[in-house]
Formats: C-alpha cells, sequence, structure tokens
C-alpha cells in the first residue's frame, strides 16, 4: 500500500563554514537570540535571509524589536502603525505597567480604527475630515458594524486610544510629522460628561445600594461571597481588590487590611468591623486548596482553586491577534445574588459597594482617612508631607459606615 505522507526535505548545508544563520525544519533559515528562534527567509535564498538577519541583528541581541524595513514614513500603513502600537502595549502588559483591560480596549478600537480607514492605506494620506467621519461612525453604531453607538465615557476611551496610538507613532519616529486630527476629534468635554452622568441617573438610579439591601445581601450571601460584601461596604473594596487580596495583608488578630491596591499600588489601611472579620475567618477556613503554587497566597479562591478574577492574553500579537479573555467570578456571583434578592438594575453591580462606602464615609470631612482607606492617592502637597494616618482617625470613618448600615 503506497504511503501518502510528505517526505521532509532535507536541510541544506551552510553556504559555507562562518555562515551564522542555521537551517530550521519549517524551510527556513533561523537563528536563536536571547533564548527565542528568529526566522529570516527561506533555504531557497540564503543571502536574502542573511541580510535580513544583519539588519536585524543589532536590536535582536540587545532585547529590541526591530523596526520593520517596511516602516518608513512615506510607506506607513494604518495596520503596521496598530500592529506596532498593540505590540508596545503588550509588553507593557508584561512589565506590569498597564492590565490586560485596557491592551482589549485598545485592541478593539484599533480593529475598528484599521477597518473603517482601510488596513492598507498609508497613514500620511489620513486627514482630518476621516478623524470626523470615524468619531460620527463611533457615536452612530459603536466598535461593531451595525452595533449601538458609544456613550460618552466609550468614546473617550475610544479617542484615547487613537490618539495615543498616532502619537506613539511619532514618538517612535514611524512618522516624521504629528498627526493633524482636527477639532472634530477631540474627546467629550466636561460639560458633555457631566449630562450624559445625570441622564444615565435618570434612567437607571445612582449607583448606590441603600443600607437595606446591603443587609439582605449579607444576609443571603454564602462563603466567600459575604466577605467580600463586606470588605465593599467596609473598606471601599472593588472586584480585582477582593480577587487579589493576599493572606499577608489580613491580621484579623488585630482586625486589620493592610494592601496595596492593585489598580493604583498605593497602600491602604482598613479597619476590619467584627462582622468582617467573622466572614474573612470563615472564608479562609473553608477555602479550597489552590489549583496552582502562585495563588497560594490569595485569600479568595473558586471552588477549583483559581482566583476569582482571572484574565489571559492570547499572544499573536504580530498578527494582530491580541485577545484578552477575563473570568470575573465576582462579578458573575454577585449579579446572581441582586437577582435573587430582586434589587438588579442596569449599570449597578459590585462596584456600587464602593460608591456606596465613599458616600457614606464622606460625612465624616476626614478626607484624607478616606483616601487612606480607599487606596486612592491624597491630592496635592498634602499627598507629599502626610507620612501616615492615625488608626484612629480611621477606625472613625469605617464605624461611621457601620453605624449607617446598621442604624
Amino acid at each position: 500500500m503506497p504511503s501518502h505522507r510528505r517526505k521532509r526535505r532535507e536541510k541544506p548545508a551552510k553556504p559555507y563554514p562562518s555562515f551564522p544563520l542555521t537551517a530550521h525544519n519549517n524551510g527556513q533559515w533561523c537563528k536563536k537570540i536571547r533564548g527565542r528562534i528568529h526566522f529570516f527567509g527561506v533555504w531557497e535564498d540564503p543571502q536574502t535571509a542573511l541580510d535580513s538577519y544583519f539588519r536585524q541583528a543589532a536590536d535582536l541581541h540587545a532585547g529590541r524589536q526591530p523596526r520593520p524595513s517596511t516602516l518608513s514614513a512615506d510607506a506607513l500603513t494604518v495596520k503596521d502603525v496598530c500592529n506596532e502600537y498593540l505590540t508596545h502595549q503588550f509588553r507593557k502588559v508584561e512589565a506590569g505597567e498597564i492590565g490586560p483591560r485596557w491592551l482589549e480596549d485598545c485592541r478593539r478600537v484599533a480593529e475598528c480604527f484599521a477597518a473603517f480607514m482601510g488596513k492598507s492605506r498609508l497613514v500620511e494620506d489620513i486627514r482630518p475630515d476621516d478623524f470626523q467621519r470615524f468619531r460620527r461612525k463611533l457615536v452612530r453604531e459603536g466598535l461593531k458594524a451595525g452595533g449601538r453607538g458609544l456613550g460618552v465615557d466609550g468614546l473617550t476611551r475610544a479617542i484615547t486610544v487613537v490618539r495615543g496610538m498616532l502619537k506613539y507613532a511619532y514618538d517612535t519616529d514611524l512618522l516624521d510629522r504629528p498627526m493633524k486630527f482636527g477639532r472634530a476629534f477631540d474627546k467629550p468635554s466636561a460639560s458633555v460628561k457631566r449630562k450624559a452622568r445625570r441622564d444615565a441617573v435618570l434612567r437607571n438610579g445612582k449607583r448606590l445600594f441603600s443600607a437595606a439591601e446591603v443587609r439582605a445581601m449579607i444576609e443571603k450571601a454564602g462563603i466567600p461571597l459575604k466577605a467580600m460584601i463586606f470588605l465593599g461596604i467596609n473598606g471601599g473594596f472593588g472586584n480585582t481588590d477582593c480577587a487579589r487580596l493576599s493572606r499577608r495583608g489580613v491580621d484579623l488578630e488585630n482586625q486589620l487590611v493592610e494592601f496595596a491596591r492593585p489598580k493604583t499600588g498605593i497602600e491602604r489601611v482598613i479597619p476590619l468591623w467584627d462582622e468582617t472579620a467573622q466572614a474573612l475567618r470563615e472564608s479562609l477556613t473553608q477555602r479550597p486548596k489552590p489549583a496552582s503554587r502562585e495563588h497560594e497566597d490569595l485569600v479568595f479562591l473558586t471552588t477549583f482553586g483559581r482566583p476569582w478574577l482571572r484574565q489571559r492574553v492570547d499572544r499573536e500579537v504580530h498578527e494582530g491577534n491580541v485577545r484578552v479573555v477575563t473570568v470575573d467570578a465576582v462579578r458573575q456571583e454577585f449579579h446572581k445574588l441582586l437577582k435573587k434578592l430582586g434589587v438588579a438594575r442596569k449599570g449597578v453591580g459590585f462596584y456600587a459597594l464602593r460608591h456606596t462606602f465613599r458616600t457614606w464615609a464622606d460625612e465624616t470631612k476626614d478626607q484624607h482617612a478616606i483616601h487612606r482607606i480607599m487606596g486612592q492617592e491624597i491630592p496635592g502637597m498634602s499627598g507629599i508631607y502626610v507620612e501616615t494616618v492615625g488608626i484612629d482617625r480611621l477606625r472613625a470613618v469605617t464605624d461611621h459606615v457601620h453605624d449607617w448600615l446598621y442604624q
């Protein structure tokens, strides 16, 4: 019976002994640099592969991303800019400078921008009226054809990404001159944002819970969601705060949480109510076994031993295929609880506990103490000179919110 397997081609020998590249099984010449294999051209054309290697060698050996030879100012396409910018943002995610969610926002906007302008269009041919038409498209149908138009916050993010992307191209010498966007591509003004928020409140109500609603959540929630709700209303914790809270940051003996907020890196100190401390003890007692060693220090784990909020970045950046997959079990389980209680409403989720805490904490008029509890930067010169805030002041804030909740 004849075999249908393809016969593997025999690797060619190097053209000469000092040739710096090696033949790879995939039919290309390659070289391993800084632990990673790079490809430069096909077996049949070793000189072109060698030229490609010499063009990129200095950058690759220094650990830099080489600038593609096609990216000259007079031949730069929209696709080139989008891919270069997404690669830059992906590197920032790897370095921990930005979060995966912002990378996903950048990807979605870049994809929409490239589809609207044309991937092969030269960037230098884009004019202010093109940006004006793109803005109108975002307002009418959002980032997908035939979709819902972006609101004020979404439009602001999209314009920020496009402006940042083209500024990056100029700053890195991909463009010879700054882009002219025109005044029609400005971000929405502060007054427009205020009006949009007022309209949202009229439609959906304020992003607040009543004391009765919070008490009902605490009564019906299971472990560990109950402890997370307490952290939300006791100290303004959000979804990510709960998911990344470390056991090292929890001092149940002194009923304190000392924990840098993941979003800002600012240290926060939260005096715990008796009820919050007890809920945390119950959660730690029933905490599942971690599925991975890297999650051993987390306070909250799902029944599968994983973090309650997980994000995965798919890597094919050079092909424009950046994808961020987010699993937010805090949001999912909290939404189920709100539906069970009959208090679910649009735009109001777990993060509204942080809004609620801040609203009632403000009645104490101790802004520095509130900032320290919530992990926010103390504004102005006070942020430079205020080194610490006394525990009595912090407890006065959390006690006031406790009195409101159990009045």
